[in-house]
């Protein structure tokens, strides 16, 4: 290369050098400070496309994580107010057989009769004021319930539907609102009135019980999806800070030997000038 003062290709090759050395230790420091590798569009454009798309299924299926938590507390809201009216009606089935015994006389009876009257007063307030955010759940006023527990549009694979129970004292649920225990024979039907109430809250603990069990699986697989989605994610976007640490060093070296050469081919000249005053 020939020697001449007009320009100095060794310090511009030099200085190009520099600002690459530059610009990669910047970006290298910037992907550093943030944790991503993907830091736009032009770093890997199919990765964060997958990347920003996984971000957002994550971000749903968190949400319907939290769908379901709230749909198990409403579950067991119900299951609740259902062992109590259990109790209940353990009570009432006590008291219709000790009112059906001809020893007790027509007083006695009337006893019985009204403790068995408060006991399907209090089945007929639990049934009316049961409530999960001011949803009736136990008296029939609403047939069921759709939790999104999945994060596609489509109810059928990710919607859960649960079936209200209908616990109230009338023919529509319990049907115990004509107990009556005043005479033996009264009792004696009533007997049977306890029994068949008994046996349709059982099918309703079932019910509850079932939709629990089905909620904990959706749950867990919830939780499963979302470990598995981050992780993908993170795969495709997140940066392996040891790896990039590595290469900004690398970088760092370079940029310092950039500016040492620089200073050495702006030198040069200088040697040019010797020789014309020589």
């Amino acid at each position: 290369m020939a020697l001449n003062v007009i320009s100095n290709y060794a310090a511009n090759v030099a200085h190009r050098n520099l600002v690459d050395s530059d610009n990669s230790a910047t970006n290298s420091l910037a992907k550093l400070s943030s944790g991503k590798r993907v830091m736009n569009a032009r770093d890997d454009a199919a990765s964060m496309a997958i990347g920003s798309r996984l971000n957002a299924e994550v971000a749903a299926l968190k949400v319907a994580t939290t769908n379901a938590t709230q749909a198990g507390a409403l579950l067991q809201v119900m299951d609740g107010a259902v062992t109590t009216i259990d109790s209940i009606l353990v009570r009432m089935k006590q008291l219709a057989v000790q009112a059906a015994s001809e020893n007790l006389g027509a007083a006695e009876r009337g006893f019985i009769n009204g403790e068995a009257t408060q006991l399907v007063a209090e089945i007929e307030r639990i049934a009316q004021d049961t409530e999960f955010n001011g949803v009736k759940v136990l008296n029939g006023s609403v047939a069921s319930l759709g939790f999104k527990v999945g994060t596609g549009a489509v109810a059928a694979e990710d919607d859960l539907t649960f079936t209200l129970v209908n616990v109230v004292s009338g023919a529509a649920g319990l049907n115990i609102a004509a107990l009556d225990l005043t005479t033996k024979a009264n009792a004696d039907t009533g007997i049977g009135l306890v029994d068949t109430a008994i046996n349709s809250l059982q099918t309703a603990r079932a019910s509850i019980g079932v939709n629990q069990n089905r909620l904990e699986f959706a749950a867990q697989n919830l939780r499963t999806i979302t470990e598995n989605s981050e992780n993908a994610r993170s795969v495709l976007v997140d940066l392996d800070v040891a790896a990039e640490m590595a290469a900004f060093s690398s970088k760092q070296v370079l940029m310092q030997s950039g500016i040492a050469m620089l200073g050495q081919a702006n030198q040069m000249p200088q040697n040019l000038l010797r020789l014309l005053q020589g």
